[in-house]
């Protein structure tokens, strides 16, 4: 059994998707990332009473919510208000990449929604290093981090906290891409080999529809190349992790409280 399929992993509730716990996976130094730790998700504002106990009692005592400002307003987190649970809420996106374009030299689905992340990763530095910082702060218990569809912004955090652990890239592209199996997305079509067919024309949803295909992929080709971006570009996820401003008591904060 793959580490990634481990059964602990996935962790099913009715009115949630794609929630994931990213311990269980092996270190280039042969340790384990811990249970319990750090959790990733799609979007909670459907979340029921019944799944939200499910989560606390799981340990949770901490959510970090990467979506827009507009995003929580309109679909607010219901954990926003718990009593026993802190919730932080970071604009990952804003405006840092207003304007922004794909390469066109980028040709495939995995190279396409790659150009973003290779983008996001210098443009949003400072929010990530509070992103980054809160979760190294967020006290002995689970932490949740999540955005829209648990894929793109919350992928790139998890890539971070598990690149920091010593996962192998390898590792950390399959956990990205487990997306495919614990999200419901009819839009996702790997198999066209055009990366800017429009798959939602005719949707009421305009903001779904305003989006070509590849932006609904989650090969994992994509997280490998953002990650060899990062070897590149920074010398590594650490020396990223650094320029976004964390120290080496905040990386040791981490690691202490992921690796076992």
């Amino acid at each position: 059994m793959s580490e990634t399929l481990h059964p602990k992993r996935y962790i099913p509730l009715a009115s949630i998707q794609n929630l994931r716990d990213l311990g269980g996976y092996s270190t280039a130094d042969g340790r384990t990332t811990r249970w319990g730790t750090f959790l990733r998700s799609a979007g909670m504002s459907k979340l029921n009473g019944d799944d939200q106990q499910t989560m606390v009692d799981y340990g949770v005592g901490a959510v970090v919510d990467l979506r827009s400002h507009q995003k929580i307003k309109d679909e607010p987190n219901p954990f926003a208000d718990h009593d026993d649970v802190v919730y932080h809420h970071f604009d990952f996106w804003g405006d840092r990449l207003s304007g922004y374009k794909s390469s066109p030299a980028s040709l495939s689905q995995d190279a396409k929604l790659a150009d973003l992340y290779r983008a996001g990763f210098p443009a949003c530095e400072a929010i990530i290093g509070e992103i980054m910082n809160t979760l190294a702060d967020t006290g002995d218990h689970a932490t949740v981090f999540h955005c829209g569809a648990g894929k793109d912004r919350t992928g790139m955090i998890a890539a971070l906290l598990l690149g920091l652990a010593g996962v192998p890239h390898k590792t950390i592209a399959a956990d990205y891409a487990l997306t495919e199996s614990y999200l419901d997305e009819p839009l996702r079509d790997h198999s066209n080999p055009d990366p800017m067919f429009m798959p939602g024309a005719g949707l009421d949803n305009a903001e779904v529809a305003a989006l070509p295909l590849y932006f609904h992929s989650c090969l994992p080709g994509t997280m490998a190349m953002a990650l060899a971006f990062l070897d590149d570009e920074y010398g590594g996820v650490e020396a990223y992790v650094r320029k976004t401003g964390l120290n080496d008591t905040q990386i040791n904060q981490l690691r202490s409280k992921f690796v076992e």
